[in-house]
């Protein structure tokens, strides 16, 4: 194709203007605008929801589970979109339980949360032609079949079938649940079988299993799985017995022969509780109802102690009652008391029998016996007389204060080895030595003073070994090669503290109260209610030592002449001492240059060891040079303070006739190699226990 030239000529137009002008006003938003920027802010909106959701993977169960999340939630493929924080979760699904629950969204990129739902439990129809069958599932009694049986779980479970006369059938079910109802059919098969029943004689009333079928002879149905027969007749014992037979079988049962039904004797006696004997045989005691064998005589033995024996004879019909009655004879013997004081009250078994000596007619058996007075002790005594024997007991009761001292051991042993006697002077003697005894001191001022208050004195001295349990460290040291340490020997070089606390230690050692206060190390006191073990008082002491058994105060421990008798009469400073002791007792030699094991020389007349000679020893009291005679003169206990406390007794040391005499009184604070020290306690605190 060819183009041609358009040749046109171009001319103008004539401008022609409005009649009027155009008005300009303002517009809103045009609809695009709008649309830009809500389109914009929802942009952004889910920008900033899709930065801060967090992807939550939902396992369900089951799996098609409908899920409500609420609120903003986005669904995208197997992922949920949520915000962080808690949220509330619905899920649904045909056959469960609805679940509701909370889930927390943390912070994770992606979470996994499983949600589960619970199955609806399922129901079991059970069908058959039986009727009352007795179900349990899993071994859990549910009711009777046939029928409907709601609200199984899910899951398998043991069924157990069962009906008297049928076996018992078990079986596995598995429940689908979901609230579906699913069924099963079952047949029980029969247990029984027929036996025949005769009995001799004829018309015993038949049970199978305590229900009553009928009178024999029968045919009856027994239980392959056993069933209990029991036969009752009038006359006759009832029997039972546990029958068997296989199912769907007959059979026939021996004869069965009644047997005669005992009779019954209802046996008593007075007084009651004799023992029974029938034909020999032990029964029991009255009262008791005894069944024995009809038609035949039977032997009754009663037997009471206390009473003569009884004998009866009886016999029963069957099914008889009979009655036994028996008034036992008492069997007696006579029992003489011969009671002091005369008015003294008897009582036999707890009841009174009057007062004072008299003849007692008892029943041959135990008897309790007790005699009392008021201001007595009293005594009591098992007695069984004896018929045709007299008896005679004679009780004299000792008042309260006798049968204290009587219960009262008199010697007591420490746990240490040592022996303490009991004395109770209850007398008054003179503490000190007369102004004209010769060799007399100033400190031995006479007084008169009186000891009530009785106590345990050991009855040798304290020994090395018995101290060193203490103070295994002691040494009592050695003079010229002369041992004083040895086991036996006393104790020496021991200050009074350290004699006075090892009374502390064997109190404690023993359980006793202490009877010394010590306060930082130190004695300070003495507890004089306490009867632990202590040191003797002087007046104890010298009590002990001076007086005899006739009362009479004795100068020297042999007699009241001025030198001990050639004889040995205790262990002084004597002629094997003369080498190393500047005054030594002529013509005479006890051979221990220095102290003696404990116990070698004789006793004094109150059986104790060394009261004078072997080693001198700490008493209890403070010292004073002139004893005052304004102090208490029952059981002093001499000044409450001092610096010094008392020494009395002579020892291997000493040989003149000051030092020897009894009364002779010296004084210290430290140990030295002829001193020691014997313990002493008193029987108990007032109105205490031993």
């Amino acid at each position: 194709m060819v183009k041609t030239k358009d040749t046109t000529a171009l001319s103008a137009t004539d401008f022609t203007p409005l009649d009027k002008k155009p008005v300009i006003g303002r517009r809103g938003p045009s609809p695009a605008m709008l649309f830009t920027t809500l389109f914009t802010v929802v942009a952004i909106a889910i920008l900033i929801f899709l930065f801060a959701a967090r992807a939550i993977i939902l396992r369900l169960d089951p799996a098609d589970a409908e899920v409500d999340l609420g609120g903003l939630a986005f669904h995208i493929g197997d992922n949920y979109l949520l915000l962080k924080g808690q949220h509330q979760l619905t899920a649904e699904a045909p056959g469960y339980y609805p679940l509701r629950k909370t889930i927390v969204v943390s912070g994770e990129a992606t979470q996994e949360i499983d949600v589960a739902l619970q199955p609806l439990p399922g129901n079991l129809l059970v069908r058959s032609s039986l009727d009352d069958i007795q179900l349990s599932i899993d071994d859990q009694d549910v009711g009777t079949v046939p029928g409907t049986i709601s609200e199984i779980s899910r899951g398998a479970h043991k069924l157990e079938f069962a009906k008297y006369r049928y076996f018992t059938l078990q079986q596995e079910v598995d429940i689908e649940g979901l609230g579906k109802t699913q069924a099963i059919d079952i047949s029980l098969q029969p247990a029984w079988g027929q036996v025949e029943f005769s009995t001799l004689p004829e018309g015993a009333e038949l049970l199978i299993d305590d229900r009553l079928i009928g009178q024999t002879p029968l045919s009856v149905e027994v239980l392959e799985t056993g069933s209990q027969l029991t036969l009752k007749a009038p006359g006759y014992k009832t029997q039972s017995k546990q029958v068997t037979v296989k199912a769907g079988s007959k059979a026939e049962h021996p004869l069965i022969e009644m047997i005669v039904a005992d009779g019954t004797v209802t046996i008593n006696s007075s007084p009651q509780g004799a023992s029974i004997t029938i034909d020999k045989e032990f029964k029991g005691t009255t009262p008791l109802d005894v069944a024995i064998a009809p038609f035949a005589k039977h032997r009754i033995e009663l037997f009471l102690e206390g009473y003569l024996k009884a004998k009866q004879s009886v016999s029963v019909k069957p099914e008889q009652q009979t009655q036994v009655s028996v008034n036992l004879t008492p069997n007696i013997g006579t029992v003489r008391l011969n009671i002091t004081p005369s008015d003294a009250a008897i009582l036999v078994n707890g009841k009174r029998r009057g007062s004072g000596s008299q003849t007692l007619s008892l029943n041959a058996k135990p008897h309790s016996i007790s005699v009392e007075k008021s201001g007595y002790e009293t005594k009591s005594m098992t007695v069984t007389p004896r018929p045709g024997h007299q008896q005679a007991l004679t009780i004299s009761l000792l008042t309260l204060q006798q049968a204290y001292w009587a219960s009262r051991p008199a010697v007591i042993k420490t746990s240490v080895g040592g022996k303490l006697k009991l004395f109770q002077p209850n007398e008054q003697f003179m503490l000190g030595a007369p102004r004209r005894q010769p060799g007399r001191r100033a400190n031995e001022a006479e007084r008169s003073v009186r000891l009530e208050r009785p106590f345990y004195l050991a009855t040798q001295e304290t020994t090395n070994g018995q101290f060193k349990r203490w103070k295994d460290q002691h040494s009592s040291s050695a003079v010229k090669g002369q041992t004083l340490d040895m086991t036996d020997q006393p104790v020496a070089k021991v200050s009074w503290e350290d004699a006075a606390l090892f009374c502390n230690w064997l109190s404690r050692k023993e359980g006793l109260p202490a009877f010394y206060i010590v306060e930082g190390a130190r004695i300070t006191g003495a507890n004089w209610d306490a009867h632990g073990y202590r040191l003797p008082t002087e007046a104890e002491w010298a009590w002990a030592a001076r007086i005899d058994r006739q009362s009479v105060s004795h100068i020297f421990p042999w007699s009241n002449d001025l030198y001990p008798p050639i004889q040995l009469s205790g262990n002084y400073a004597d002629q094997s001492a003369r080498g190393f002791l500047s005054f030594t007792l002529p013509n005479y030699n006890d051979q221990y240059p220095v102290s003696a094991v404990v116990g070698s020389f004789a006793a004094n007349s109150k059986s104790l060891y060394d009261m004078s000679g072997n080693v001198a020893e700490w008493v209890n009291d403070y010292f004073d040079i002139r004893p005052n005679r304004s102090e208490p003169t029952v059981d002093p206990r001499g000044p409450e303070q001092g610096s010094k406390h008392v020494i009395r007794g002579a020892s291997w040391a000493l040989a003149s006739r000051t030092e020897l005499r009894l009364s002779y009184r010296d004084s210290g604070t430290d140990g030295r190699i002829d001193l020691g020290f014997r313990i002493a306690r008193y029987v108990d605190k007032p109105g205490g226990a031993l």
